[in-house]
């Protein structure tokens, strides 16, 4: 008896997880029913190399910037 593979959808196939590259991220969401992730601009995209690729871009300018300073903590008094 021959095992047969079933095919996926290419949903269930791709990991639609919020990308991070140091310290930017590029969040996944769903569109019109498609999940893919939202790009700056208002755009969006399903392929993940480009999600990446644009992570990756916004994590250099925030380098070239001097990054983002994590917020104080502040003790308040009850």
């Amino acid at each position: 008896m021959k095992v047969l593979r079933v095919p996926r959808l290419i949903a269930a196939r791709e990991d639609f997880k919020d990308i991070r590259v140091g310290q930017a991220t590029i969040i996944a969401c769903k569109v019109n029913g498609e999940a893919g992730w939202a790009l700056p601009g208002c755009k969006f995209t399903t392929r993940r190399s480009l999600a990446f690729n644009v992570c990756a871009k916004m994590n250099n300018i925030i380098l070239e910037l001097g990054g983002i300073s994590p917020a104080m903590k502040v003790k308040r008094a009850a």
